[in-house]
């Protein structure tokens, strides 16, 4: 296994932990206990960075994918 076959199985990993680990639905954010309004509300800064984090993660899993598949 190549060091960027290496490097892409961690990313597979890490963006499988991260869907697992994160519940989309547990938002304390809201204002009221309503479920049609607590859909509507905004993510915490903790939350943000995850989605962002995992944005990232799955951004460079593509990239680093298509690289693997020109060099082989």
């Amino acid at each position: 296994m190549s060091f960027l076959e290496g490097i892409w199985f961690t990313l597979a990993i890490l963006i499988i932990a991260i869907i697992l680990i994160v519940d989309p639905k547990n938002n304390v954010s809201g204002l009221s206990n309503n479920p049609l309004l607590g859909s509507f509300s905004s993510p915490s800064s903790k939350q943000n960075f995850v989605y962002n984090l995992a944005a990232i993660f799955i951004a460079s899993f593509f990239l680093l994918t298509l690289t693997i598949s020109y060099n082989s």
